[in-house]
This record gives structure tokens, C-alpha cells and sequence, in this order.
């Protein structure tokens, strides 16, 4: 299961080269997560230890390629489920 900020930042990148056609700077995933560049390049290297990006650590982030631009359903933990009705708020109260 991916962190918060992994989980943010792999939304972020699948969103801006998907759609914009580039990969975003360590300065516009700073603006765009608000998160310390700390924690960005933490995130990073989590998105690639678990193969989301293919990106090797001191390269430019513009060099990252997004292998999975969601989170695998694997990763969570059975306990998460998802209603149709959007009833089940176990995912929100349990975590």
C-alpha cells in the first residue's frame, strides 16, 4: 500500500503526462502536493522501489517514466471494501 504522498505525487505525474504531455519538475510537484521536497523525493523512491516509475534516484525527475498511473488493487488491505451506493465508509473511519 503506498503512502499518501506516493499516492499523490504517482496522481500527479500520471496527470500532467497524460494530459499535458510532460513530466512535472520537483518545483511543480512541490506547488501542485505541497509537500517538502524531503518528502517528495521519499515518495519517489518509493514509486520506484515498487516499480510505479521508472526513474533511478539524482537523475532529473523529467526523466521519470510512469509505468502504473493507479495503485494496485493488491495493496489494499482486504478490509476495504466499495459500495455502489457509496455506504460503505469502512476505508475512511478505519484508517
Amino acid at each position: 500500500m503506498l503512502s499518501d504522498t506516493a499516492r499523490k505525487l504517482l496522481m500527479i505525474m500520471r496527470h500532467c503526462s497524460v494530459h499535458h504531455g510532460y513530466m512535472p519538475s520537483l518545483e511543480i510537484l512541490e506547488t501542485k502536493s505541497g509537500r517538502t521536497p524531503e518528502k517528495i523525493r521519499a515518495g519517489l523512491q518509493e514509486l520506484a522501489e515498487d516499480n510505479y516509475i521508472l526513474w533511478e534516484f539524482g537523475k532529473p525527475l523529467e526523466s521519470a517514466v510512469v509505468v502504473e498511473g493507479w495503485e494496485r488493487t493488491g495493496d489494499r488491505p482486504a478490509s476495504v471494501t466499495w459500495g455502489l451506493d457509496g455506504g460503505h465508509t469502512s476505508y475512511w473511519t478505519d484508517y
